[in-house]
């Protein structure tokens, strides 16, 4: 074991909690076979047990925080799958999150790592305004066609390699985007039944403002008048998952304060990433009363239209789809059935098993990113499975997964397309008389 560049573990920002938890992992190995990055390299470092054995051995004093600990664990895409199969109930995401936060200061940064975390999470994520004004450079530029531009000629030295290599990772850009200037108020269609808000988080508003259109159509038609505060602010899941926890903080005040408003029945969310960071504040702010109370509001959309008295399409579709689980949809809130169960009760609609339908993409916010190898290993492990399923569509609940998705179809010159699954509702909804089909981004 490495102990080039080791550095003693600040043991004392350790909870006693956090220490506990550490000791629950009684080594059974039931995790193993859960884990993406074990799977592909079957190396125990990279596998949630070994990792665990990492944070020990430097809590205990065995090892300091070497470049063999900050590698392992920057390796995992903290899907949090393990925590399904785990017997003991170890809370490993938030001890891995906890380690990537007092090793960062000794984490060796590379250009790419600077650019991201000192300009990409901490300046464009948090501005509307920037990252409108990012989306429309890109929207030209895809537009334009000009993407040689930053391949062969000396643009592209204006570029990091790594985002010169994956520029083809993007999906299209939308060229409207979804607004933050003023709270905005969508009200129901016919009868109400009551009245939510939709945290819209930060990226999604401008890479897939429709899926934010689709959610507030289905809410309306539903019975719902749909609120958007425009206080609110990124979740702090990417924060959280680099280790910037004083960010993450930040951003979870921000985001209780902007729905702190007693007349909404729910808090809606169509990204599994969000709504499982939006639930996790607790472990930021434990008893906190009115984080409890933020958060048992907080409701993936999937989870909300199941326990409303959901309007069922009336025309069919006659699709054979796949459903991929998101990580954290299923590993850290345990939704599973509430979405396929929407699925199947959608008129002809197949939902055919896909296997491995529960292990993750490979996306992990910018894990494509900071782990490019590993990330397209896993994903065409991923989409040769849905090849085999035999489906027409894929469907999936987190727009980090259909990036991701989106992009290992192209990688393999599938004819497939994904969809979220509000956006397979909604195009479902579009024949009936006097739904909504518009929506004033």
């Amino acid at each position: 074991m490495s102990q080039t560049g080791s550095y003693s573990f600040p043991i004392d920002l350790f909870s006693n909690d956090e220490r506990k938890l550490l000791q629950e992992c009684i080594h059974c190995g039931l995790c193993l076979p859960t884990c993406p990055t074990y799977v592909a390299n079957g190396m125990e470092m990279d596998s949630p047990r070994g990792r665990l054995y990492f944070m020990n051995a430097a809590l205990g004093g065995r090892i300091g925080l070497t470049d063999s600990l900050i590698k392992h664990t920057d390796l995992c895409l903290i899907c949090r799958a393990c925590e399904s199969a785990c017997p003991s109930g170890v809370r490993f995401g938030q001890l891995i999150e906890k380690t990537r936060d007092l090793v960062s200061p000794h984490r060796k940064q590379t250009r790419i790592n600077k650019w991201i975390s000192n300009t990409i999470l901490r300046r464009v994520i948090l501005s509307h305004r920037t990252l409108s004004v990012l989306a429309g450079i890109i929207w030209l530029y895809q537009r334009a066609g000009i993407q040689w531009l930053t391949i062969n000629t000396l643009i592209k030295y204006l570029f990091p390699k790594k985002i010169r290599a994956l520029q083809n990772t993007l999906p299209q850009i939308p060229l409207k985007r979804f607004g933050k200037n003023k709270t905005q108020i969508f009200p129901a269609t016919g009868e109400k039944q009551g009245r939510v808000s939709l945290f819209t988080g930060c990226v999604m508003d401008h890479i897939f403002p429709n899926v934010h259109a689709s959610t507030i159509r289905i809410l309306n038609w539903n019975g719902f008048d749909v609120v958007i505060p425009k206080e609110q602010t990124c979740c702090g899941a990417i924060h959280s998952h680099s280790g910037d926890l004083e960010m993450t903080k930040q951003l979870a005040l921000k985001n209780i304060s902007a729905f702190n408003d007693n007349t909404f029945d729910a808090i809606i969310v169509n990204a599994a990433g969000c709504s499982a960071q939006l639930k996790d504040y607790h472990h930021i702010f434990p008893n906190d009363p009115e984080v409890e109370r933020f958060i048992k509001k907080v409701r993936d959309v999937t989870e909300f239209l199941s326990e409303i008295d959901f309007r069922i399409p009336e025309s069919p579709l006659n699709q054979k789809v796949v459903y991929d689980e998101p990580c954290h949809l299923i590993h850290a809130q345990g939704i599973t059935k509430e979405p396929k169960k929407l699925i199947d009760n959608l008129p002809g609609i197949t939902l055919l098993p896909l296997m491995e339908s529960d292990h993750c993409c490979g996306n992990a916010g910018i894990y494509t990113v900071t782990q490019t190898e590993m990330s397209i290993e896993i994903l065409d492990r991923k989409v040769n499975f849905i090849k085999q399923s035999g489906a027409d569509l894929i469907i999936t609940a987190n727009p980090g997964c259909q990036i991701q998705l989106d992009w290992g179809i192209r990688r393999q010159n599938l004819s497939m397309n994904v969809l979220h699954i509000v956006e397979l509702i909604d195009s479902m909804y579009q024949n009936e008389p006097n739904y909504p089909t518009t929506i004033n981004l």
